[in-house]
């Protein structure tokens, strides 16, 4: 349903409310001060972000942080009038305490496309658990929004505005530590803002290798150090390292080590390979 005038937001307990507002063309937006924080996703349309000492144009696909208390507007272009998502939460809220200060330092805007992907991906598990409201929906809404904020925060540091092949650097170095996902070269090259074609060839200069092949060593290096360090079932072993199924880990392994997990588990005499 369209709206001429901001959805007003009732907070819940635990401090998580996920809304969506999309704007009439005679939309108004009177200066507020909010006594929770936002991020809103601008689904579409185009406006301004108007702040005390500036003006912030905003597009589709960008995300607006706006901290508790800080005085602001929406004005939207009457032609495109903006249709967002809105993630308010509570500030107070310990959950996230050691994280707020940093990523509501100040309101921006942000469009690096891996964070808005982020953003994107982790406001459609909150509506789901806003909506479904299945038992724990408010401790799970808690969560899914602290690992948000984590990621809008570290990738906001360590992204920023960056080139093609600067988010391609940071994407290669991430997937040391995120080889596990079950995220595919498709998903990858769009959450950076990238075409496949144009994120292999990048994902090439930078590792030396194609992403596939890349992916695959993370998974059997990471393979290598549980099967020698722990006792974990090879099962086990197959569902961490990110693989779909035991006899897809078995192929890829033999091809990698010229044996199966179960022999270089008895081989490695406890050392990593």
């Amino acid at each position: 349903m369209e709206v001429c005038v901001p959805v007003e937001v009732e907070m819940p307990p635990h401090g998580v409310a996920v809304l969506e507002s999309r704007h009439r063309a005679d939309f108004f937006m009177p200066w507020r001060n909010d006594s929770f924080a936002k991020v809103m996703y601008i689904l579409g349309g185009s406006g301004r972000l108007c702040l005390e000492d500036r003006e912030v144009l905003l597009g589709e696909e960008q995300l607006c942080i706006v901290p508790a208390g800080c005085r602001h507007r929406l004005v939207d272009d009457q032609e495109k009038p903006v249709w967002l998502l809105g993630l308010c939460l509570d500030q107070s809220n310990p959950a996230w305490s050691g994280v707020v200060g940093d990523l509501f330092e100040k309101p921006e805007v942000l469009t690096n496309p891996g964070l808005v992907q982020e953003a994107a991906m982790g406001l459609k598990r909150l509506l789901y658990e806003q909506s479904s409201k299945k038992r724990g929906w408010g401790e799970m809404q808690v969560a899914c929004c602290a690992i948000l904020l984590v990621k809008l925060l570290r990738g906001r540091a360590e992204t920023g505005e960056l080139k093609s092949i600067d988010r391609v650097r940071w994407y290669a170095e991430e997937m040391a530590s995120s080889f596990y996902l079950n995220e595919g070269i498709d998903e990858a090259s769009r959450r950076l803002g990238l075409s496949r074609r144009r994120f292999t060839q990048l994902f090439r200069e930078v590792t030396g290798e194609p992403w596939l092949q890349r992916l695959r060593s993370l998974r059997i290096e990471h393979a290598c150090r549980l099967l020698s360090e722990t006792g974990r079932s090879i099962k086990a072993v197959a569902f961490e390292c990110g693989f779909e199924s035991q006899p897809q880990f078995f192929r890829t392994f033999r091809q990698r080590k010229g044996t199966t997990p179960g022999q270089w588990r008895k081989g490695s005499g406890g050392r990593f390979d």
